[in-house]
């Protein structure tokens, strides 16, 4: 029996979460996708990680009213939420798409909320070829 190791991929905003700082993460994470801004995080995208075998996406983003883009955030978890609605027609698990808006310039909470996305990843296995 083979262990399910997911697959994640995680679109980081380069202003709030400290993503050139390793921190030991990037050994648990190898498709962390640094942005200008959540905001510019298109739905295009997540679906396309999703069809190349991501098991679950993460998007790391600026706290409420703190963007620096002042509303990318909101545009972001806005999407987000419609989004798992559209999912969840196709049978697809919101849990698989989530979106954590705080801030982390030092890079320390990243492997934590990695390391929670892939324990809810692995409570529901490998997603459906199908997406």
């Amino acid at each position: 029996m083979t262990t399910f190791i997911p697959k994640l991929v995680c679109f980081s905003c380069k202003f709030g979460w400290g993503y050139l700082n390793t921190n030991g993460y990037r050994e648990q994470l190898k498709n962390l996708i640094p942005v200008t801004c959540s905001g510019k995080v298109d739905t295009t995208h997540i679906m396309d990680a999703f069809r190349k075998g991501a098991d679950g996406v993460i998007i790391l983003g600026c706290p409420e009213k703190e963007c620096h883009f002042q509303t990318g955030n909101y545009q972001a978890r806005k999407r987000i939420l419609l989004l798992r609605k559209i999912l969840k027609e196709f049978g697809v698990e919101p849990e698989r798409l989530k979106v954590e808006l705080n801030l982390d310039p030092e890079g320390t909470r990243i492997p934590i909320v990695i390391g929670e996305m892939r324990k809810e990843i692995e409570k529901l296995g490998p997603l459906s070829p199908s997406v």
